[in-house]
């Protein structure tokens, strides 16, 4: 006879016999009750396993910087029913661990302070504080190292890491101010010592129309984990004025010419450039001067045009001509 197991599935999810159905559901009553009793066997019975805890060091000696990297993790090896160590181990928070640095008895070897740590000496507030009585092993690792160094320090500038972007004729009307200029860096000696400069953090600054004081942290130089930046954010002043352009023409000299009568075509130069509307009025064509260097250039058919002299506040945008043809006249 063809065993048909669709068939025996229908007949047990919906059986028709009454007898049967009254067997059945007292089967699965009987084996719920058994698998809770064996689960509850389990759970009582007696087992080992390893829970993590995060360590966080607090109270540095005075003076002093931890320049090694001690373990940042204590293990605990438990014995205990399955039920307790499942608790303990998912079930309940791992608040991180504090050990107290300045409570170490320091060794000074060179120029560091070292310091061995007995983990066994805080098993009893591990053991109050996960409620255990015989079932902490061992603690793991046993002991930490500690090495100290003696705090340095000195001052280094602070340079800004700003973009910015302007609204049309809008720009800085002077440099950058940072508040302050300079700041303190603290950590061990061979670190800081190949420190001249801190940056502020990247920072984009779009859509500028006005004047601002912006806030900026500090950015830790890449590489030096243990220095310290004091203060560790500055203010930094984004000076802006609207721009406007203009002009003005100057006349030509000449350098170098060691006593040749020249002449220059054209003998005057235009310079176009920016200027805030406040310091607009201040520009003055006396403020400019533009010459052309002749040494050693009787055999060039044209002269490069410099710029000798124009206002701080200005930014030069064209110089027109910025090369002119010469004549050598007979004197």
């Amino acid at each position: 006879m063809k065993f048909d197991f669709i068939e025996l599935i229908q007949k047990v999810r919906k059986p028709k016999d009454e007898k049967f159905r009254n067997q059945l559901y007292v089967f699965l009553i009987c084996l719920g009750i058994s698998v809770v009793i064996w689960f509850l066997i389990v759970l009582s019975k007696e087992s080992s396993t390893t829970i993590n805890y995060p360590i966080i060091y607090e109270n540095p000696p005075d003076e002093l910087i931890l320049v090694n990297k001690p373990d940042s993790i204590l293990s605990f090896m438990l014995s205990s029913g399955v039920f307790k160590l499942i608790t303990l181990k998912h079930l309940t928070r791992k608040k991180p661990l504090e050990i107290d640095l300045s409570k170490l008895n320091l060794k000074k070897e060179g120029s560091f302070y070292t310091s061995t740590f007995q983990t066994s000496g805080i098993s009893g507030s591990i053991i109050r504080k996960l409620n255990l009585s015989n079932e902490l092993i061992s603690i793991s690792p046993q002991n930490i190292y500690f090495k100290f160094e003696t705090l340095s320090g000195k001052k280094v500038r602070v340079i800004p890491r700003l973009k910015l972007d302007f609204i049309k004729q809008y720009r800085l009307s002077d440099s950058l101010k940072v508040t302050p200029d300079s700041i303190m860096i603290i950590g061990p000696k061979n670190e800081i010592g190949e420190i001249s400069f801190v940056e502020t953090v990247p920072e984009e600054i779009n859509k500028i129309d006005k004047s601002q004081t912006i806030k900026a942290a500090l950015s830790v130089p890449p590489g030096k984990p243990n220095v310290k930046l004091m203060p560790d954010e500055v203010e930094v002043f984004v000076p802006v004025d609207k721009f406007t352009e203009s002009s003005v023409e100057i006349p030509i000299s000449f350098k170098n010419n060691k006593g040749l009568k020249l002449k220059t075509f054209p003998d005057k130069v235009k310079i176009t450039y920016l200027v805030a509307l406040k310091d607009f009025n201040r520009v003055d064509p006396d403020m400019f001067s533009a010459s052309v260097n002749f040494d050693n250039k009787q055999k060039q058919e044209k002269l490069d045009v410099f710029i000798v002299h124009y206002p701080a506040y200005i930014k030069i945008t064209k110089i027109e001509p910025n090369e002119v043809e010469y004549l050598v006249l007979k004197q």
